[in-house]
């Protein structure tokens, strides 16, 4: 039997009956916040002891350092053990003594006790695409084998849960998150496909594809988020094609991560509809108790009603996407009825666009001219999905994006508007070098931007920047003219009328809960966190961030560089490991 690791939510007292006290607390419900989740509620991932089917090397470094482990992972409880508040056991009988020897050996194997000196031992030499975190590429060369290659292996990694592992600690902790588990896939456009592969956006324990098998066929036919996303021509998936059928709708990955907290027991540990305001370190040491050094405060998002929590770490996992870049230009947020910078917003309005003329079909083919164009400005994959979002409508698009082909020798890769945003122009170059047959949709808006011909309902801008954006009209009884203005390569000024704008150039991430914070934990001080141009700076091994002011903050996820969600296991698996060891010893 497996008693509950947890303690009384709320520990009341005369100075603070309002204070809810965590070992941890996770910041974000997102793909990493629930890993966290998994790991913490005591699932250790073991070794199967298979060697790696594509590195030699790695399989001798496994064997290497798991036999060493022996030494340097904890000792299985013995039996009536006081200090296991697990044990059930009564005595030293026979059978007992069998689970006590396969405990042990099991613990052996556990990844999760491995040493800092094994675990560089086990990342030296480890390459990939994605992310140079060490432990990133280790978990995802053991959970996700020769995936590069194009190879669909088993895992070497067996997750075991504590139910079956007496002596796995389980963590008291709570994740916090605006919304549903799942984080911004819940706010994504829900027939868009992902760029990973199925497999890549599957969660230990439970793969997305075993998933699959789980729901109803007939429930997953009636789900409104999982329709199927019909493009004609070039926007179609192809059929039969194993690459391409590999991508997922992100509908389907949204309702796999909330389903996934449901099915594995994570529930309790969720506080969704929560938005954070606050992680600090405790103002007042002489008040601390029991380690509780941090504190987190916020609200309810419905009730308004405000919380606070005492912990001992704290981890972020807020990803990136909570802030879409602005240009800073005259009109960008005074015209919000026609100015977004937001994809799902951008096809809310196209519906409207289109719905305007009765007799046009969604399906019309020809140009609509009751509608004007739409204005996107973006390199990048949003930019791609708005693109195909309005001539799927039948509306027509003018592009304007940054033309990296035509830059000059010697130029920087990224620079800042006047906002201190960093803009970057590789975005053009990730769509160049998207494989054809895994992503036909995005290398057909490619072929678009760059051959320089006409399209039908698509017009390219290449070098052209947005300068000014401006309602005209003094007539209150008639529509104001929407109108923008675009310097040309040329430096030629480009007039022209449009029916919505979608600025969609990247975003940042929401950090103003860690206050002055913000802008002091990253690579380069006193400037933005940036997922790619300046991450939040962490130990390799552990996440703890660097330059915290106090011991027991961890970052990982996009925060930290680990960009895709194969490798935020990483991320999660070195905070784990080293709060299982600090706590341990507190």
């Amino acid at each position: 039997m497996v008693v509950e690791a947890t303690k009384m939510e709320e520990l009341s007292n005369e100075e603070d009956d309002c204070c809810i006290y965590k070992d941890v607390v996770v910041v974000g419900n997102g793909p990493g916040g629930i890993c966290l989740s998994y790991m913490l509620n005591g699932n250790w991932p073991y070794y199967t002891g298979e060697p790696h089917p594509g590195d030699e090397m790695l399989s001798a470094r496994l064997r290497y350092t798991m036999e060493n482990n022996r030494e340097d992972s904890p000792k299985s409880p013995s039996p009536g053990n006081p200090g296991n508040p697990r044990d059930t056991s009564t005595g030293g009988s026979p059978r007992s003594a069998k689970i006590q020897e396969k405990n042990s050996k099991d613990d052996r194997r556990s990844v999760l006790h491995t040493s800092r000196s094994n675990l560089e031992i086990l990342t030296n030499g480890l390459e990939g695409r994605g992310t140079s975190r060490p432990m990133a590429l280790l978990l995802d060369q053991l959970q996700h084998p020769c995936v590069d290659a194009g190879l669909d292996l088993p895992s070497l990694l067996n997750w075991q849960s504590a139910e079956h592992h007496p002596h796995h600690r389980v963590i008291d902790h709570v994740v916090l998150g605006k919304g549903p588990p799942g984080g911004a896939w819940q706010f994504m456009d829900p027939n868009v496909l992902t760029i990973s592969l199925t497999r890549w956006m599957s969660l230990p324990g439970l793969d997305l594809r075993k998933w699959e098998s789980l729901v109803e066929k007939e429930q997953l036919q009636k789900s409104t988020i999982l329709r199927e996303r019909n493009r004609e021509n070039c926007w179609s998936r192809s059929k039969g094609n194993f690459e391409v059928d590999s991508r997922i709708p992100v509908g389907t990955v949204a309702a796999y991560y909330k389903d996934y907290v449901s099915r594995m027991g994570l529930t309790k540990y969720f506080k969704c509809g929560r938005t954070v305001t606050s992680v600090r370190p405790h103002p007042d040491p002489s008040d601390l108790k029991e380690g509780y050094e941090w504190v987190v405060q916020g609200y309810e998002n419905l009730s308004g009603r405000k919380f606070m929590y005492k912990c001992k770490k704290v981890v972020l996992a807020t990803g990136t996407t909570n802030s879409s870049n602005r240009l800073g230009l005259p009109g960008e947020e005074t015209q919000p009825s026609w100015v977004t910078h937001d994809l799902n917003d951008f096809e809310t309005r196209l519906d409207r666009l289109a719905g305007k003329c009765s007799k046009c079909s969604l399906i019309r083919k020809d140009y609509n001219p009751n509608v004007a164009p739409v204005l996107v400005i973006g390199a990048g994959l949003s930019a791609a999905d708005a693109i195909m979002a309005a001539r799927y409508r039948s509306i027509p698009v003018i592009h304007a994006f940054r033309d990296s082909s035509s830059r000059a020798e010697g130029d920087k890769v990224d620079n800042e508007n006047d906002n201190g945003v960093r803009l970057s122009q590789s975005a053009y170059e990730r769509l160049q070098t998207l494989p054809v047959s895994m992503y036909p949709e995005y290398h057909k808006v490619y072929e678009m931007m760059v051959d320089g011909r006409c399209h039908r309902l698509y017009k390219a801008l290449p070098g052209y920047n947005l300068i000014d954006i401006e309602a005209n009209g003094s007539d209150c009884n008639k529509k104001k003219e929407r109108r923008v203005f675009l310097k040309g390569p040329k430096r030629q000024i480009v007039s022209l009328a449009v029916s919505v704008v979608a600025i969609l150039i990247g975003s940042k991430p929401d950090l103003s809960y860690l206050g002055d914070l913000a802008t002091q934990l990253g690579k380069e001080e006193e400037k933005l966190i940036h997922a790619r141009s300046n991450p939040i700076e962490i130990d390799d091994y552990t996440y703890e961030v660097v330059k915290s002011p106090k011991k027991g903050l961890y970052a990982i996820g996009p925060l930290v560089g680990d960009n895709f969600v194969r490798f935020i296991l990483g991320g999660a698996f070195g905070a784990v490991g080293d709060i299982l060891r600090t706590l341990e010893t507190d």
